[in-house]
């Protein structure tokens, strides 16, 4: 299974139109493959409201999991002032056999 971290920023003046956007029903739906395993959020230390999204998929599915990603974050974005990036992760034990 592949992991996706998407980090995501947002003015803490737009807080309630977050969770405006966050709980509205009109927001597409991730495909029945894309499974979200937690969802965090704290103040940074640049005075941004910052959140924490991880994401599971199979790995024959992560370009479709980023696609839909991409779609649902595309309608945070209409706030003003939020951004967000999406990493795939790697497992820590396989990366480090790809140094030896």
């Amino acid at each position: 299974m592949a992991h996706i971290l998407v980090t995501g920023w947002y003015p803490p003046n737009k807080g309630k139109e977050m969770v405006k956007v966050y709980t509205s029903k009109d927001k597409p739906a991730y495909p029945d493959f894309v499974k979200k395993i937690n969802n965090w959020v704290t103040a940074s230390t640049d005075g941004q409201i910052k959140a924490y999204a991880v994401y599971e998929c199979p790995d024959d599915k992560i370009l479709d999991t980023m696609k839909a990603i991409a779609k649902r974050y595309t309608l945070y974005s209409t706030v003003e002032g939020y951004r967000y990036y999406a990493e795939l992760l790697m497992d820590a034990e396989e990366a480090i056999k790809l140094l030896f």
